[in-house]
């Protein structure tokens, strides 16, 4: 039996943010988003980010800036 590996959607954003070589400070500054922000995104720690409508914003900006869909 194959098992398929799991990434969630914090794995893929930090993967991004790596493949592109930029630092969370850097990702910070580019986004205008706040580092504990985008730590939390990555940690899928999205309780700590408000609610969900926040949530549900930063991903798309974060993601947007590392160019996922």
């Amino acid at each position: 039996m194959q098992t398929k590996p799991e990434v969630g959607i914090g794995g893929a954003l930090e993967k991004a943010r790596l493949r592109r070589g930029k630092s969370l400070e850097e990702a910070s500054r580019d986004t205008m988003l706040r580092i504990d922000y985008l730590q939390a995104l990555e940690a899928e720690d999205f309780e700590s980010l408000g609610g969900e409508v926040y949530v549900r914003g930063f991903l798309r900006s974060y993601a947007r800036y590392l160019g996922l869909d």
